[in-house]
């Protein structure tokens, strides 16, 4: 179950921060799903059990929902280029060598960013492809630190610090968070 959610929230992350074709996939009919309920393994084309094999054993007992959202994570999978499919690779590596606080947080973070303006979201992709691979690595490590942190708090205490950062400007924002968590 955690491996669907895994893939499922991880290609969201691939094709929503910059894969190139910011979340357009073209329809060429071999994983078309819309309108219609996930079929069973069996009822799967060859190229479509192809794609989601690791889902074979699981496949008939996952809702209709997250074989709809694994039949379309398999469909944007086709069209990647290989650059964007490491890049995938990459981050669900790192999805399975995150501790279940440091998912949790992820998982959060994704949410927040999908409530963002496209306008806004697009900035921040545009912040994150100028960054070098230190830069990025850095922030990795402050996001990981600022997990376990959150972990730490009472759900009282961290409301208090969403309510805090609410109320702060963006830059002293960026600041406070910039600074990691708090000793």
């Amino acid at each position: 179950m955690m491996r669907v959610l895994a893939f499922v929230l991880l290609l969201g992350l691939a094709l929503s921060a910059g894969a190139g074709n910011h979340g357009h996939v073209p329809d060429h009919g071999h994983f078309h799903v819309a309108g219609q309920p996930a079929p069973d393994w069996s009822a799967l084309s060859r190229e479509q059990r192809r794609a989601l094999a690791p889902w074979k054993e699981d496949w008939d007992d996952l809702s209709d929902r997250r074989r709809q959202a694994l039949l379309r994570a398999a469909q944007r999978w086709r069209h990647m280029d290989p650059e964007e499919r490491a890049r995938l690779r990459e981050r669900l590596e790192r999805w399975e060598h995150m501790e279940p606080h440091e998912r949790a947080f992820m998982r959060e973070r994704w949410e927040h960013f999908r409530a963002m303006p496209p306008e806004e979201r697009e900035r921040l992709r545009e912040r994150w492809r100028a960054l070098s691979p230190e830069q990025r690595q850095a922030v990795r490590e402050r996001q990981r630190a600022w997990g376990v942190y959150l972990q730490s708090l009472s759900e009282a205490d961290r409301e208090a610090l969403r309510e805090r950062l609410r109320r702060m400007d963006p830059e002293e924002r960026r600041r406070f968070l910039r600074g990691g968590p708090p000793e």
